[in-house]
C-alpha cells in the first residue's frame, strides 16, 4: 500500500504557540490531506472516518444544521462517526523517538455525546495498547463540546516505549466526532484564550473555564441575564423552567440574576425538545425566546451573556474569605461627607485601614445600623462598600492591586488638589485574591454604582472576546446617572484597532480609556516618556495617556497588620487612577456648573480631555497624541452637591417606596420643572411639565402602573436639576 503523507506539517515556532514546539514535525491540518484506500494522508482508517471539507459533521437527519468545527486551519477536518460496527479507529502513524521532557497531544474536537458510546484515545507500543483515555467522559447525554473545544492530553509516557502511536477510537452508538489540527508537543501546547494570558492564568489557578466562539473564556455552564421590569415572576420562572436552569445569585435590587444551567431539555425556536448543548447552545436559545418575548412593544429580557471571565493582572495572593463586619465603630472612621465626590474602585478590594487611604474611605451612616436592608440600595449594612466576591460588606483586599489603584488614586488627589475639597473612595471588591472576577460581579457593581451616587468609577481592568450586553447595559445607565467611567486600555501590547478590550472599548459617551507611558532619562539627561512596552494603544479607542510603569504605591498590610513599605507596580492599571484623580479634581472644580448641566458626564469627559497636553510621541497610542495634565489650584465649593444628588432641602418627596402615586414637597422651590421618572436603565415611564410651583407646596402625581424595582425621578428647570431615587414595591 503506498503511504501517503500530508502536504502541510508546521513547527511551533511557525503556529506561534509560546515555548511548545512541534515534536517531530507532527502536526496534521488535513487541509490537503490524500485520501484512499483506508487512509488520511498517512493515518489508518478502520469504520466510517472520513474528511469534512467545510468542517462540519453534515446536514441531514442524524447531526442536523451545526457550525463547522472552530480549529485555527479551518476548511477540511476529520469526522468519525459509527456505521455499522460498533468500533471507529483512526490510527496515527509511528511517532518515532520522543526525545523531550515531555510530550503533550494536543487537538481540536467538536464531539456529541450519545447513549452508553466512548470516546477514548489509545496509547500505543509496537501496536499493542498500554493506557486507554477516556475523552469527554463528563457530558451529559446528548450534549456536545461545542465546536471550539480545544484539548490537550500529557502522554509523556510514550517516550520510554518502542514504536510509539496512538489512536483515536470511538464506541457504542455515536452521534459525530470531529478533529482537526492533531499535534505533538513538548509542552502544554494551548494557550486557551485570544490573547493567551487569560487562558494561561486560568489554567495555572486551576479555574473551571469553557472557550466561547469569540475565543475568550467563560464560567461553564452559566449565563447572566437581566430582565426588564415589566418581565413579570411567572415569565421568569417559566423561562428557567424551560431551559433547565437555576437561579443561584442576583443582584442590584434583583435587577440582574445568574443563572445556572443543567444539561436538561428546552424548548427550541420550533417547539421541538432538544437536549441542551452547552452554555452556547442555551445562549442561542434564549436569544430567541428574547426575540419573542414582547408585551406591547417592550423586551422582557434586556439581556443575556455567557458569564465571561475578566482579570485586573495576573498576579496570584492568598485566598482570605473575608467575614461581614458587624461593627464600624471599632474601625475609626470618620463622618459621611454628604457633599464629597464619590470614587468607586471596583478592584480586588482595598486595605481600609492604610493610613493614607483611611481618611479617604466612604463612610454611610444610614449603613451602619447592624441586621438592617439599606432602603437605598437593596444592600445589607453597606458601610464602606461591597464585597461582590463574597457576598458581604468586607471589601478587603487579598491580593494587593486594588490597594495599590487606591494608593496611587489617595496620593495623587493630595499632590494636586490645593483646595481642600473634599473625596470618598467606594470600595467594590468584584476580583478575588488571584485577581479573578466574572461578568456577573463586574456587571452588579457597575449598576450598583448607580445606586450608590457614585460620581466616577476606575476600572483597573478588562476583557476581549465578545463584546457583552449586559455589562453595556450597566455602563449606560452609569452614563444616564451622571458617572464618569475612567477605564485601563490593558497590558498586552495590542493595537485595539484589530482585537477590542471592554469596557475600554465601549462606544459610550462616559468612558475615559487610558494608555501607559514610560519614564526615563533619554542620554542628554532630560526626562522622556514613551508608550509603555506592554499597553495597549489606539488613535481610536484610547483617550489618553498616562504614567504606568514602575508606579510606587501602597500595599496591604501583612498578616499580622503591621503595615508595609511602599512598591512598584506597572501596567495600564496604574495609569487609570491617575486619570480618575483628574477626573475627581475637575468634578470638584465645576461642580456648581454639573449641578445645572443635564449632559454633565459628557461636559466633564470633554473638559478632562481638553485639559490634557498633545505629544506627538503618542499619536499611534491615543487619540490626537493626549497625555495626562493635572488641573491644580481650582476653586471648589464644599456646599456644593455633584449631579444627581439633592441640591440642598428644595424638595421632599414620599412615600418611598412608593405605590402608584407621590407627592413632592416644595421647601425652597419657585418656578416651573418637568417631572420625569426614569426606570434603571435610563428609559423615561412617566414624565410632567408644573408650569408653577411655589415654596411650602405640596403636589401630587399619580403614576402608571410600574413593575417592582429601581427608579429614579428627576426634576429640572430654572437652571435647577435634582435626581432622587425611588424604590416601587
Amino acid at each position: 500500500m503506498k503511504q501517503l503523507i500530508f502536504a502541510v506539517f508546521f513547527v511551533a515556532l511557525t503556529t506561534g504557540l509560546p515555548g511548545q514546539n512541534i515534536v517531530g514535525g507532527h502536526y496534521y491540518d488535513f487541509n490537503n490531506a490524500q485520501t484512499g484506500n483506508n487512509v488520511i494522508g498517512d493515518w489508518r482508517v478502520a469504520g466510517d472516518v472520513r474528511t469534512t471539507p467545510d468542517g462540519r459533521a453534515g446536514a441531514d437527519e442524524l447531526f442536523g444544521e451545526r457550525e463547522r468545527i472552530a480549529s485555527a486551519s479551518r476548511q477540511t477536518a476529520v469526522l468519525i462517526t459509527l456505521g455499522d460496527g460498533d468500533e471507529t479507529r483512526f490510527s496515527s502513524p509511528n511517532l518515532g523517538l520522543l526525545l523531550t521532557d515531555e510530550i503533550w497531544l494536543g487537538f481540536h474536537q467538536y464531539y456529541r455525546q450519545n447513549t452508553n458510546d466512548r470516546a477514548l484515545i489509545e496509547l500505543k507500543s509496537n501496536g499493542e495498547t498500554f493506557r486507554t483515555i477516556d475523552l469527554n467522559d463528563s457530558l451529559a447525554e446528548g450534549a456536545e463540546t461545542g465546536p471550539h473545544n480545544r484539548t490537550a492530553i500529557d502522554i509523556s509516557d510514550l517516550r520510554d516505549v518502542n514504536n510509539p502511536s496512538l489512536d483515536f477510537v470511538l464506541r457504542g452508538k455515536g452521534y459525530f466526532w470531529l478533529l482537526d489540527d492533531i499535534g505533538i508537543y513538548d509542552g502544554k501546547p494551548f494557550n486557551a484564550t485570544i490573547p493567551p494570558v487569560m487562558g494561561n492564568y486560568l489554567d495555572d489557578q486551576q479555574y473551571p473555564f469553557a472557550i466561547d466562539t469569540a475565543d475568550w473564556a467563560y464560567v461553564p455552564n452559566q449565563l447572566v441575564i437581566q430582565f426588564n421590569p415589566a418581565a413579570s415572576q411567572e415569565f421568569r420562572d417559566g423561562l428557567r423552567r424551560d431551559l433547565g436552569a437555576e437561579k443561584i445569585d442576583s443582584c442590584a435590587c434583583d435587577f440582574v440574576e445568574l443563572w445556572e444551567i443543567d444539561g436538561s431539555l428546552f424548548q427550541s425556536q420550533g417547539g421541538q425538545q432538544e437536549p441542551a448543548t452547552g452554555s452556547t447552545g442555551i445562549l442561542s436559545n434564549i436569544k430567541k425566546a428574547k426575540a419573542q418575548s414582547k408585551v406591547d412593544g417592550v423586551d422582557l429580557i434586556d439581556g443575556v451573556d455567557l458569564n465571561t471571565y475578566n482579570l485586573t493582572k495576573p498576579e496570584a495572593g492568598i485566598r482570605n474569605p473575608a467575614t461581614a463586619i458587624t461593627d464600624f465603630a471599632p474601625l475609626g472612621f470618620g463622618s459621611e461627607i454628604f457633599s464629597a465626590v464619590r470614587v468607586a474602585i471596583m478592584d480586588t478590594g482595598i486595605d481600609y485601614t492604610h493610613p493614607r487611604i483611611k481618611p479617604f474611605v466612604h463612610r454611610s451612616e444610614a449603613s451602619r445600623r447592624e441586621s438592617e436592608i439599606d432602603g437605598e440600595n437593596c444592600l445589607e449594612n453597606d458601610g464602606i462598600g461591597w464585597n461582590f466576591v463574597d457576598g458581604n460588606n468586607n471589601p478587603y483586599d487579598d491580593n494587593g492591586h486594588g490597594t495599590h489603584v487606591a494608593g496611587i488614586l489617595v496620593d495623587s488627589l493630595s499632590t494636586y488638589d490645593n483646595a481642600a475639597c473634599e473625596y470618598e473612595i467606594v470600595a467594590y471588591k468584584t476580583h478575588d485574591h488571584n485577581g479573578i472576577s466574572t461578568l456577573f460581579d463586574v456587571a452588579c457593581a457597575t449598576f450598583q454604582a448607580s445606586l450608590d451616587d457614585i460620581d466616577i468609577i476606575n476600572d483597573s481592568w478588562g476583557f476581549f472576546g465578545d463584546s457583552s450586553i449586559i455589562l453595556a447595559n450597566a455602563v449606560d445607565t452609569a452614563e444616564t446617572n451622571g458617572i464618569l467611567l475612567i477605564s485601563a486600555a490593558g497590558n498586552d501590547a495590542i493595537d485595539l484597532d484589530t482585537l477590542a478590550q471592554y469596557p475600554a472599548c465601549y462606544a459610550a459617551n462616559n468612558i475615559v480609556t487610558v494608555a501607559a507611558s514610560d519614564t526615563f532619562i533619554n542620554p542628554e539627561g532630560v526626562e522622556d516618556m514613551h508608550r509603555a512596552s506592554f499597553s495597549n494603544f489606539s488613535p481610536v479607542f484610547v483617550d489618553i495617556v498616562a504614567p504606568g510603569e514602575d508606579i510606587v504605591s501602597a500595599v496591604p498590610a501583612d498578616a499580622l497588620g503591621n503595615f508595609r513599605p511602599d512598591a512598584p507596580k506597572s501596567g495600564t492599571s496604574m495609569a487609570t487612577p491617575m486619570v480618575s484623580a483628574e477626573a475627581a479634581l475637575m468634578f470638584s472644580c465645576l461642580a456648581d456648573q454639573l449641578q445645572q448641566d443635564s449632559a454633565s458626564v459628557t461636559t466633564l469627559k470633554k473638559r478632562l480631555l481638553g485639559a490634557a497636553e498633545s505629544n506627538f510621541r503618542f499619536n499611534e497610542t491615543a487619540r490626537n497624541g493626549r497625555v495626562l495634565a493635572y488641573t491644580e489650584g481650582c476653586a471648589c465649593s464644599p456646599t456644593s452637591l455633584p449631579a444627581g444628588r439633592p441640591a440642598g432641602p428644595l424638595f421632599q418627596v414620599f412615600p418611598n417606596p412608593f405605590t402608584d402615586h407621590l407627592r413632592l414637597r416644595s421647601v425652597g422651590f419657585r418656578g416651573g420643572l418637568r417631572i420625569s421618572l426614569l426606570d434603571a436603565t435610563g428609559r423615561e415611564v412617566y414624565g410632567a411639565e408644573r408650569n408653577h410651583w411655589l415654596p411650602e407646596t405640596t403636589q401630587s402625581i399619580t403614576l402608571p402602573r410600574l413593575k417592582v424595582g429601581v427608579y429614579f425621578l428627576r426634576l429640572s428647570g430654572n437652571g435647577y436639576s435634582w435626581t432622587e431615587k425611588l424604590l416601587r414595591f
